[in-house]
């Protein structure tokens, strides 16, 4: 391990610190800023601190030469989101269409469903439908089931029941394998900040990266939303950001019975942005009858490919 001392000129010992601990995979308590005298104190391996070294000369430089380096100008992201986990960790959201031929009392529902573990959150009839003789009711079914066989189960129990559709929640959970989507990757001040707000007990629901040039538009299809990034450069280490985010258009007959044909826009707005700074947006979604509370972290860094091609 060796020690070294850096004097910055041009680029924030703060913000080159929280970069260098992210690319080079270094111990937090290894790299150290002082914002006073725009310094940066490093212990690392000879290896890294040579990598640290190039980096360091790329990026600590004149406004006037970083303009002129198209390498700048290449960002890669990562993108989170984490959520309060449900405390029923057993039970899975789903959405149902499930058709009587009459209307069906919803304390016999309930009762079928409590005897399978099903919790029901909504209950809806079909518009117009249960006031026509001779035609089947069809009931719309929102709730939380431990698995598809108990579903079946309780409308086996229904006389003269069938599911025409039925909908899981399967874009929750994915990344729980992913050991980078975790929240201990990020910067312990952000680890801090999205605690402070949703506890200590968080899940990542979502992970995605990729890169792209500025100025220049993304998309990236994040745990149950579309993200889109539209970025403009503002200075050598500014970003303007379009941020829109919305539901993927994936048209079930359930959405259309209650009017979501057309994909909804959650969040459309404009962030001034830097680079390796963290942005963070919470939310609060509804999924499946259930209201659930998060956090969306985007981090733009430098494109170190880029950087080593130039």
């Amino acid at each position: 391990m060796v020690t070294q001392i850096f004097k910055l000129k041009h680029f924030p010992a703060e913000d080159l610190e929280h970069l260098i601990v992210d690319i080079f995979s270094i111990n937090r308590d290894k790299v150290h800023s002082d914002s006073r005298s725009n310094r940066l104190i490093i212990q690392a391996t000879k290896e890294q601190m040579d990598n640290v070294q190039a980096l360091i000369e790329k990026l600590d430089v004149a406004d006037a030469e970083l303009e002129g380096n198209q390498a700048s100008q290449n960002l890669v992201y990562r993108i989170y989101m984490f959520e309060i986990p449900s405390k029923d960790q057993g039970n899975k959201s789903f959405s149902m269409i499930l058709q009587t031929p009459s209307q069906l009392p919803s304390t016999k529902l309930l009762d079928a469903a409590a005897e399978k573990g099903i919790q029901i959150s909504d209950f809806l009839v079909s518009d117009g439908e249960q006031d026509v003789p001779d035609r089947d009711v069809e009931f719309l079914i929102q709730g939380k089931a431990p698995s598809n066989e108990s579903i079946k189960q309780m409308v086996e129990g229904i006389a003269e029941s069938q599911i025409k559709e039925l909908k899981w929640d399967d874009d929750e959970t994915f990344t729980s394998g992913i050991e980078a989507a975790h929240h201990s990757r990020l910067p312990k001040q952000v680890q801090k900040h999205i605690m402070k707000f949703l506890g200590d007990d968080i899940e990542t629901v979502g992970y995605w990266f990729g890169s792209s040039s500025v100025p220049g538009e993304i998309e990236a299809l994040i745990g149950p939303w579309m993200l889109r990034l539209e970025l403009e450069g503002e200075s050598d280490r500014e970003l303007e950001l379009r941020v829109e985010v919305d539901v993927p258009e994936k048209n079930y007959d359930f959405d259309r019975r209650l009017g979501r044909e057309r994909a909804d826009e959650i969040l459309s707005n404009t962030i001034r942005a830097k680079i390796g700074k963290p942005i963070i947006v919470g939310y609060n979604r509804q999924s499946y009858g259930a209201r659930k509370m998060g956090a969306m972290v985007i981090l733009p860094e430098v494109d170190m490919i880029q950087l080593e091609e130039n």
